[in-house]
């Protein structure tokens, strides 16, 4: 009886199905896919992991079917993408990202680059409530906010909820002493919560950690942001997060250095299209050095 011819090109197949999908497993499954992309993406790594598994296994029936010409050409779609991700590589770090940074609005639902406006402007309850409250000693606040007949509101994640129920599942929240002190795993819910409550939340005294972000295109020589990383889909979104901090000796602190951030909460403004929007900001009590935080912020 005559042997069955090996078929070279469906075993290379075979191997390229194997190799992605084993990938596709061991990065949702240990967390390393956060790297690379968002936590609500880990479900379509696993249906991607489960449909090469299952195409490495139709494969086997065809591994010994006569063939005339090999072609292995098209084994690079899935073997390229493998060999770059097995490669060795460094995190991205503030200096391979733009001069621009990301505030609370961007969290609330209001995709809003400082330095770099888009088309769609905030939401203008941002800058008709709470001007009366808002501190009379800084410079930034003396101007009165314009309205808009167009109501652009958009609730925040847990709007729905009374305000007891919603407080009382916010960690790190102190309602009796007005403290927040904001882990390193809920940077980006406090971001959210802060901007969408600003109201509720002035006068808080507020403790975060973040990198020191300076840019002197967007901020003056008294502020800077104690940011994080945030990503909204993909690591070539990724950008610098966090709240404005007005602090004397802002010039003095190291780009890019780690820091421990206490300071009050007040209301202040940033200018968008020439107009002028509430944004909740930080008036700097303590700095103290901090360790580095791993890991991004992401937006969902």
């Amino acid at each position: 009886m005559r042997a069955r011819a090996f078929n070279p090109q469906i075993f290379l197949e075979f191997l390229c199905y194997c190799s992605f999908g084993a990938l596709m497993l061991y990065l949702a499954s240990s967390g390393k896919y956060l790297s690379y992309v968002t936590p609500r993406m880990k479900p379509y790594l696993c249906f991607t992991a489960i449909v090469m598994l299952i195409w490495a296994c139709v494969s086997l029936f065809r591994l010994f079917r006569p063939q005339h010409k090999v072609r292995s050409s098209h084994c690079f779609v899935l073997a390229i993408p493998v060999l770059l991700l097995l490669l060795p590589h460094s995190p991205l770090s503030t200096s391979d990202l733009s001069g621009n940074y990301l505030g609370g609005n961007t969290f609330s639902g209001q995709v809003s680059q400082y330095g770099a406006p888009k088309k769609q402007a905030p939401p203008d309850n941002a800058g008709s409530e709470g001007a009366t409250s808002t501190p009379t000693e800084d410079p930034l606040l003396e101007d009165t906010v314009p309205t808009d007949p167009l109501d652009t509101t958009i609730p925040g994640k847990q709007s729905d909820l009374p305000d007891g129920d919603h407080l009382s599942r916010l960690p790190g929240l102190d309602a009796v002493n007005k403290k927040i002190t904001v882990s390193n795993d809920d940077f980006g819910l406090w971001l959210s919560e802060i901007y969408t409550s600003m109201d509720k939340y002035e006068g808080y005294t507020v403790v975060m950690t973040g990198f020191v972000f300076k840019d002197p295109e967007t901020l003056k020589e008294n502020e800077f942001v104690p940011a994080r990383l945030m990503m909204s889909c993909c690591v070539a979104d990724l950008a610098p997060a966090g709240l404005l901090c007005k602090y004397d000796k802002a010039s003095e602190l190291k780009k890019d250095s780690w820091v421990m951030v206490e300071g009050t909460i007040f209301i202040g403004q940033y200018d968008y299209d020439g107009r002028k929007y509430n944004d909740p900001q930080i008036r700097v009590t303590k700095i103290t050095p901090a360790e580095a935080v791993e890991g991004y912020v992401y937006l969902y």
